[in-house]
């Protein structure tokens, strides 16, 4: 099944807020749902730690400290293939030599048009579009076992079989992930991120960088309060996290 621009999150990094405000208007105008933001390289950084980002949009200007290029050049060792939009003042011959070696899908002048902008980023999220949703082949080694209604998590000896739809949520704790279901906690190495990506489809979302969780699950939404009740626990909605939260459950108002 091939991906939606619903499915994809975007990143855009850039120290200008003014200019952040009206870039993400326009990307939620062409029907972008997740759509989060950065202000330096560290906290760029920081997210893409957290979150699975399928497109950058970056500033090269960003303030003090390392700048939009540099960002991109340490992105490139992690994450090879993704798409990378450079967008600036610095539209020069100069920059764009600067830049090429970070392989970017387009350079983009700050004063573009919704069309530019949807041929820039069509363009970048193509592969994305006609993948299907997967894990890479390296996190196959440590993820439970997954077949389309159950996981197994490894319990001893044995390999103990949970329902998805009975896992209420997971959470991170140090380097392990667990998984929360009747009362117990299930242990897995494997991150919250490539969880996120897997069960997607299964209705799990993530509303903080220690937790993701079904959605089926959730009693009640404080907005105000920046919590959930999960089948009676509260948890946090993280910043990162808590538009494209709320986008994803179509809140009646």
């Amino acid at each position: 099944m091939k991906r939606t621009k619903e499915e994809a999150t975007l990143l855009i990094v850039e120290d200008d807020q003014d200019f952040v405000t009206l870039t993400t208007l326009l990307l939620e105008q062409l029907g972008f749902k997740q759509i989060l933001s950065a202000r330096t390289y560290h906290e760029a950084l920081a997210i893409m730690d957290e979150v699975p980002v399928h497109l950058l949009l970056l500033d090269i200007d960003l303030g003090r400290g390392k700048n939009g290029i540099m960002l991109a050049q340490d992105v490139r060792h992690q994450y090879p293939d993704l798409p990378i939009i450079y967008i600036t003042f610095n539209h020069t011959t100069d920059y764009y030599d600067y830049a090429r070696h970070t392989r970017p899908s387009s350079f983009l002048n700050k004063e573009l048009s919704k069309l530019k902008l949807y041929q820039a980023v069509d363009i970048a999220l193509m592969p994305f579009y006609e993948s299907a949703s997967k894990l890479p082949a390296h996190d196959y080694a440590n993820i439970p076992n997954f077949t389309h209604h159950n996981l197994y998590f490894k319990v001893g000896d044995v390999f103990k079989t949970i329902p998805i739809e009975a896992i209420v949520y997971f959470y991170a704790d140090r380097k392990m992930s667990y998984a929360k279901s009747d009362n117990r906690s299930y242990p897995t190495s494997i991150q919250l991120k490539v969880l996120q990506e897997e069960l997607i489809e299964q209705g799990f979302l993530r509303v903080h960088k220690s937790y993701l969780v079904n959605a089926k699950c959730i009693e009640s939404i404080h907005p105000s309060e920046g919590t959930i009740t999960v089948s009676g626990e509260v948890l946090p909605i993280g910043d990162t996290y808590r538009k494209g939260f709320l986008a994803a459950l179509k809140l009646l108002k």
